[in-house]
C-alpha cells in the first residue's frame, strides 16, 4: 500500500489536497496530525502532546489490510 504525506491547512473547516500521486477515484483514509514543533518544546511536553493520540496506527492498517 503507497503511502503519501502532505502538509496543508484548514480552512473553512476543510482541507484541500493537490498533486496527489494517486488515480481518480481512489479510495482513502485520512489521519490528520496537528503539526507542533517538537524542537522547540521540552521531551515532557513533546510527549504528553503525542501521548494523547488514541490507538495503534500501523495496527488499524494492517488489519485493515487483513480485511481485504
Amino acid at each position: 500500500m503507497a503511502q503519501f504525506i502532505a502538509e496543508t491547512s484548514i480552512k473553512n473547516g476543510g482541507i484541500t489536497l493537490r498533486k496527489i500521486p494517486l488515480k481518480e477515484n481512489t479510495k482513502v483514509k485520512v489521519v490528520l496530525i496537528p503539526k507542533a514543533d517538537l524542537s522547540s518544546m521540552s521531551f515532557a511536553t513533546a510527549r504528553k502532546l503525542t501521548k494523547k493520540i488514541k490507538g495503534n496506527l500501523s495496527e488499524d492498517i494492517i488489519a485493515e489490510r487483513d480485511k481485504r
